[in-house]
């Protein structure tokens, strides 16, 4: 029984401290929930400021990334995923037609084999991301340049999920570069050139190669055919060395390149097959570019491309076309001066070769001539005296007056003969140049004429010494002065004789006051043969032209000044520096 009821206490015992355990663990689990509460509350408003703050961060980046400058692309194993506006606008294509899109889609051939090597990198792991200069296919079927950024986007395994690309449009940069570059390589091979066929073949050749083109032709202008004709080509019509497979002539006014001759103005067509001037050449191209080559307002070429695309060419390849055409047009024109240039010359040089012969046969039927006339002269004057003398005393004063006159004639004649002779051999005499003083020159000249007594000649100023032909220079002063003797009618004549010096030349006066010319012979008297109404007997004619011829001779000048009455002053200037031009003798 006592057994029973110690077991009972005992039960009762462990039953309160049971109780007591419960308890004090329904007060642990009471706090414990207080604070879970409390906690799963925080955590709740904790993850609505998370939501929030997310929800705000992810309209911020959406906002960003649409009001973008740069194109901007997510692309999930080579599918386009999300695009944002800048990017539409770069390729022209909607967001719902680009998402049906790889990019593989949208790039260009060229360009996507680099592409996609450092895309293997990136998943490899090798790389994060990559830079690339690339070429993206438009929707028109154009590209435009860009300079790519391509990031991954790994997951928790290091995979790469997402691919995010950033793209900038360079395209206007890298064609003002490549204009830049290509007009730079062209000046240098054109540089020194004057041969129109170099000039032309490297044009063809640097402007397609630099420009990236299918073609490249230069056409030129034949005005007396009225055509254009086909001179250097690159591409499909040159397939060796600086030879044009089927050369192609176009009738000016006709086809896009003759339009453009006729006009004068660029032409750029999108497409070809709706313009009927087209002409085919080698193959069908549907886009073409031409710009007139322009030298002196006058279209003397064209620069032609074309492509086998739709609406290839922009305006940015018709400036830099036009900037080629112009620098093309510098170098033509020099080509073309040059070439007239050696052409006149070798007309001038047979003009010359055939003068010199003129010359020579002139002179020598001037030596026969006179030669021949001199013999009969002399045989006529020997017989007049001959029948004077025979006849000396029965003869009228009439008859006599009349012989008188006929050798008078016969002298002249005889004097006209030898001013011919003189004339002729003005350019045949010794060319020597040499120290000749003016000063004694004309003293010697004075001491060897006939000066009659009421004529003076007064030097006024002191005379040069001048290195030159001192044969030519006696019959120039003396031919001068003497004229200014023969002509002096005055009671008290004079003449002087004047020198004024400038930088590289002088200029000579002689002035008379004797019978003065009239303006209406200013010219004539300078010229072979002719001579004044009122000249007498004794004048040939002939010394005023080896005057002229001589101081024509020294690239110098000659004329006159005169008053009819008053007298005459000649002028000549002569070059300090002589040097005989022999194109005119």
């Amino acid at each position: 029984m006592l057994k029973t009821e110690s077991k009972i206490h005992e039960l009762e015992n462990e039953l309160k401290l049971a109780k007591l355990k419960i308890k004090k663990t329904v007060a642990v689990l009471k706090r414990r929930t207080f604070e879970l509460n409390t906690t799963n509350n925080k955590l709740e408003s904790t993850n609505k400021m998370m939501e929030a703050l997310l929800d705000d961060q992810s309209s911020r980046l959406n906002i960003i990334v649409e009001n973008s400058p740069f194109g901007i692309v997510l692309t999930e194993k080579g599918k386009l995923i999300k695009i944002n506006k800048a990017l539409q606008n770069i390729l022209g294509y909607s967001q719902e037609e680009l998402l049906s899109l790889t990019i593989k889609d949208i790039s260009h051939p060229d360009d996507l084999y680099n592409s996609l090597k450092l895309i293997h990198r990136l998943e490899k792991g090798s790389i994060d991301n990559f830079f690339i200069k690339k070429r993206y296919l438009k929707k028109d079927g154009t590209y435009v340049i860009c300079k790519t950024n391509v990031s991954a986007v790994r997951n928790t395994y290091g995979k790469v999920k997402y691919q995010v690309a950033l793209l900038e449009d360079i395209t206007l940069v890298e064609q003002q570069s490549k204009m830049l570059k290509a007009l730079n390589l062209l000046s240098i091979s054109i540089l020194g050139k004057n041969d129109l066929f170099d000039i032309s073949w490297e044009i063809a050749k640097n402007t397609a190669d630099h420009l990236e083109l299918e073609d490249c032709v230069i056409y030129t202008v034949d005005e007396e055919k009225n055509i254009l004709t086909q001179v250097a080509a690159y591409g499909k019509k040159n397939t060796k060395g600086f030879e044009i497979n089927n050369i192609l002539t176009v009738p000016i006014g006709e086809g896009i390149v003759g339009t453009v001759v006729k006009t004068g103005k660029p032409e750029l067509i999108n497409d070809t097959s709706l313009d009927d001037r087209y002409i085919i050449d080698d193959n069908v191209r549907l886009s073409e570019l031409a710009v007139p080559i322009i030298v002196n307002n006058k279209v003397i070429g064209v620069i032609d491309s074309e492509h086998s695309l739709k609406n290839h060419f922009k305006q940015e390849d018709l400036e830099t076309f036009t900037n080629i055409a112009n620098l093309a047009a510098a170098q033509f024109n020099n080509a073309i001066s040059l070439a007239n240039e050696k052409k006149i010359q070798a007309e001038k040089n047979k003009l010359l070769i055939k003068l010199a012969k003129s010359n020579d046969e002139l002179n020598n039927f001037a030596q026969v001539v006179s030669h021949d006339l001199k013999s009969p002269l002399r045989s006529m004057s020997a017989l007049i005296s001959w029948i004077q003398e025979d006849n000396e005393g029965g003869f009228d004063n009439e008859t006599n007056n009349n012989f008188e006159k006929l050798l008078k004639k016969v002298d002249k004649m005889d004097h006209l003969i030898n001013g011919v002779l003189k004339y002729s051999s003005v350019d045949k005499v010794n060319e020597t140049i040499q120290q000749v003083d003016l000063n004694k020159l004309v003293k010697d000249i004075l001491q060897v004429i006939h000066i009659p007594s009421n004529i003076t000649i007064i030097l006024k100023s002191e005379l040069p010494i001048l290195y030159s032909n001192k044969f030519r220079m006696q019959q120039l002063f003396q031919n001068i002065i003497s004229n200014a003797i023969k002509y002096n009618d005055k009671a008290v004549g004079q003449i002087f004789i004047d020198v004024k010096e400038y930088d590289n030349k002088y200029l000579f006066s002689i002035q008379d006051n004797g019978i003065g010319i009239d303006e209406k012979y200013f010219k004539k008297i300078f010229k072979i043969f002719e001579t004044l109404e009122v000249s007498d007997d004794n004048s040939t004619g002939i010394g005023l032209s080896i005057v002229k011829k001589i101081v024509t001779m020294f690239d110098g000048k000659i004329w006159l000044e005169s008053e009819v009455g008053k007298g005459t002053t000649f002028f000549f200037e002569l070059n300090k520096e002589q040097k005989i031009n022999t194109e005119i003798v």
